[in-house]
């Protein structure tokens, strides 16, 4: 088996995903769906803040090269494996029915909702042209990758908001949104004999995961590399943990839930009814997930709520004395040069006076008290720079909790 050779075709196959008039407009496509993601969030941030945390041009490019970097590390592995789909595979309904739900909720953005549609439209009405089998394992494939991608990206660019919910009450945390243009080589089956190129040689066993084959013609089956591109997202609140607290432990369960998938995947290549199985679980298992994400969430004790004595921060500014001091989300004022602080006016008070150095004693959510430390003598200190949780909901932007189409129709069946 040449590896170097079959890790060249599948980088110089990502390349043209990119790069190749012939196969970037879908990839390109993509990024400016991001793009246009990104500036409704750079806009929200500049509600929140005063201006962008994160630069719009940051978090585009962060995530496109975060797609390239996910799509290289599944892609090598998937050529080098020997997992092949057929020519007819139905990837392009895929997209198009991805970006149509996109329109409803950007969390419908995923290719476990618009693969188990397509698959069980397919597998009712007989269509041929859909590979069930590869689509499913795609998308287990995809999700997986995802589960990483949340793991060490998804918490960037998240936003502190305030969260009503539907009992009334109102929650301080984070919202986050992310999303991934991702190139991808895959394996298609090309046909018997006839052709004429460079030859790459492979071992018997290879392909391990294949469409169906002659078995009087297996060798001479000739396979290609192609390039496609994906778009994976991810939008998640949070107010029982911090962000990253939050991905790393939405990423495990996700990693779970697409290694099931890949394994229904590759048993319905062999046996008919799993191909029924697997594209119900990838939407039905996917929304689960969701609300089972959410039903815990609602459950846990939150962090960002008010205390007695002291004034709890939420975030810090970008740029302000907060985040340069290295006060974090969570932690609580107690004093500032040993003047005890109790209420959000208190602190406030405090900067009324021309001040050009502080020194701050913080506790954080695990009760440890630490002192950090801030001066400027040349423009004075007007304020701490912090995003607080307030003693009550006078005055502070609160964000509706969103239903989506599948949760507002369940709610509507209920009422009937």
């Amino acid at each position: 088996m040449d590896i170097l050779a079959m890790i060249k075709i599948c980088i110089s196959t990502l390349t043209a995903a990119m790069l190749s008039p012939a196969s970037n407009f879908v990839f390109i496509v993509f990024i400016l769906i991001v793009y246009m993601q990104y500036k409704r969030i750079e806009g929200f941030q500049g509600i929140i803040y005063g201006k962008p945390k994160e630069t719009l041009k940051s978090l585009v490019l962060t995530s496109v090269l975060a797609g390239i970097l996910a799509g290289t590390a599944i892609s090598i592995p998937m050529v080098l494996a020997g997992i092949s789909f057929s020519q007819d595979m139905g990837i392009q309904y895929l997209i198009i029915l991805s970006v149509l739900l996109m329109l409803l909720d950007p969390r419908l953005l995923c290719f476990s909702y618009s693969g188990g549609i397509i698959c069980i439209i397919s597998l009712i009405f007989g269509f041929k042209k859909v590979d069930v089998s590869g689509i499913m394992l795609l998308v287990g494939m995809l999700h997986l990758l995802e589960s990483i991608l949340i793991y060490f990206d998804g918490y960037r660019g998240a936003v502190p908001v305030f969260m009503e919910s539907d009992d009334g009450s109102v929650r301080g945390g984070f919202t986050m949104q992310r999303f991934w243009p991702i190139p991808i080589a895959i394996v298609l089956f090309a046909g018997y004999g006839g052709f004429t190129g460079d030859v790459v040689s492979t071992p018997k066993w290879w392909p391990i995961m294949r469409p169906y084959l002659d078995p009087l013609k297996v060798g001479e089956a000739v396979f290609t590399a192609v390039p496609i591109s994906a778009i994976l997202g991810y939008s998640e609140f949070t107010s029982s943990c911090l962000p990253k607290e939050k991905c790393r432990n939405t990423s495990f369960k996700l990693a779970i839930y697409s290694l099931i998938l890949i394994l229904l995947s590759i048993a319905s290549s062999y046996i008919y009814i799993f191909k029924y199985i697997a594209a119900l679980f990838a939407p039905i298992g996917h929304e689960w997930l969701i609300r089972y994400e959410r039903k815990l969430e609602k459950k846990r004790q939150p962090i960002f709520t008010p205390v007695k004595n002291g004034v709890k921060v939420l975030d810090t500014l970008p740029g302000g004395p907060g985040e340069k001091m290295g006060i974090k989300p969570g932690d609580i004022i107690v004093s500032i040069n040993n003047k005890t602080i109790v209420t959000i006016e208190g602190m406030d008070d405090f900067f009324k006076e021309y001040i050009n150095y502080i020194w701050v004693n913080v506790k954080n959510r695990f009760g440890e008290i630490r002192t950090l430390e801030y001066k400027d003598y040349y423009e004075g200190i007007d304020g701490l720079g912090i995003i607080s949780v307030p003693q009550d909901r006078n005055g502070i932007l609160v964000v509706k909790e969103k239903k989506t189409p599948i949760e507002r129709w369940l709610r509507k069946l209920k009422k009937d």
